[in-house]
């Protein structure tokens, strides 16, 4: 919950993929999904021309072909922001387990669709896609899953009763937390978006992923101009 005090309250939901959360946002309110909305356009393509008996379009430059089934673009653009802060970069939704769970997600999608709530995969609606790992990186927060490091970085957070706790204790339940965080800078404009008409073109079909700006903690603050 924010307001236009000098502090926030923020429920983070955790619980089961099944559960469709997402549909229970009042009108204004955004979310934040810790999973791939889509896969990369490349792989989709190779494995419908392989379903279809057709050639296979990584015959030449299988190097570069490779990269584009493993990733989508807005992954490669999150990659280029993170890997050099943390060493690592986002997994693969084409060639990781992390596939399950994007199909699970598309389900989900689907089930939001018919009824009635139609999540955009660019982000524009009440659902974004986010990625906590990348967004601690982007806000220096040292790789850690620490309230007491996210409040030095944010201390005009505050925390219902006994929620502190819960975060310190269950790592799931602080990734949602980081993901209401990034979800807020999502809706207040604090996030990456594509470049270029040709990433818009992908991000459409692929998904969006939001990293925050790297000064956007402090800008969540609801008290701020």
């Amino acid at each position: 919950m924010w307001s236009t005090k000098s502090f926030s309250r923020i429920r983070a939901a955790g619980g089961r993929a099944g559960r469709c959360r997402s549909s229970r946002l009042a009108p204004g309110e955004r979310a934040g999904v810790d999973c791939p909305f889509g896969w990369p356009a490349a792989f989709v393509e190779a494995v419908a021309a392989h379903a279809g008996h057709q050639r296979w379009p990584g015959r030449t430059g299988r190097a570069e072909h490779y990269a584009r089934l493993r990733l989508r673009t807005t992954d490669r653009a999150a990659d280029a922001v993170v890997r050099p802060l943390v060493g690592r970069g986002p997994l693969s939704v084409s060639m990781d387990e992390l596939g399950a769970t994007a199909a699970r997600r598309a389900y989900l999608a689907d089930q939001l669709a018919l009824g009635g709530r139609p999540v955009d995969r660019t982000g524009a609606g009440p659902v974004v896609e986010v990625y906590p790992a990348g967004a601690r990186a982007v806000w220096r927060l040292d790789g850690k899953r620490s309230t007491e490091a996210l409040l030095e970085a944010a201390p005009w957070l505050r925390f219902e009763p006994g929620a502190r706790q819960m975060y310190e204790k269950n790592e799931h339940a602080f990734e949602a937390l980081i993901a209401a965080l990034v979800a807020r800078a999502a809706a207040l404009g604090l996030a990456s978006g594509p470049r270029g008409e040709h990433e818009d073109r992908a991000v459409a079909v692929e998904g969006r992923m939001h990293l925050p700006e790297p000064d956007s903690l402090i800008r969540l603050d609801p008290s701020a101009p």
